[in-house]
């Protein structure tokens, strides 16, 4: 049973992300129209994610749990910094966009946003504050991407 809970939370860690990516990309080229728009808005979203994330890292700097409490964590991970969870925006960004579209995928994706971050926590590269960092820098983004995507549209189609 040991080997088994150990298999999930590192999966969750580690793997289940680019799970994410492979089903996203699908359903970007595959998928019903609210899918296609998710995935649109979360490309878009994720170069905003990045700025922010360096942005962020620019004024505040806190260690991985591992560095700091000196422990070797159950995944291989740089020695960067810990906030915000560069995996929890992602996954966040991921599982938002598919929740705005309204898209069934959601219900799929946003279990998977949790999985991730929790899993992140237990094996040792991030503390909680770092996944509800990451979670809020992934719905930030993801507001500033619609504020601007409004913003360019109104721009090229003004109203009379």
């Amino acid at each position: 049973m040991g080997n088994i809970n150990l298999f999930f939370w590192i999966f969750g860690a580690e793997y289940l992300i680019y799970l994410m990516f492979f089903i996203t990309l699908v359903l970007g080229f595959r998928g019903k129209t609210n899918d296609k728009k998710a995935f649109l808005l979360i490309i878009l979203s994720i170069p905003i994610s990045i700025l922010l994330i360096k942005i962020i890292h620019l004024i505040y700097f806190e260690p991985r749990p591992f560095i700091t409490y000196n422990f070797i964590p159950l995944v291989k991970e740089a020695n960067d910094a810990s906030f915000p969870s560069r995996h929890a925006t992602i996954v966040s960004i991921i599982a938002f966009s598919f929740s705005f579209f309204k898209s069934r995928w959601a219900l799929l994706f946003l279990p998977i946003m949790i999985w991730v971050g929790l899993s992140r926590i237990y094996v040792g590269v991030h503390y909680p504050w770092d996944i509800i960092g990451g979670f809020a820098t992934g719905i930030i983004s993801l507001v500033i991407t619609v504020y601007v995507k409004k913003l360019i549209i109104s721009r090229i189609y003004p109203h009379p």
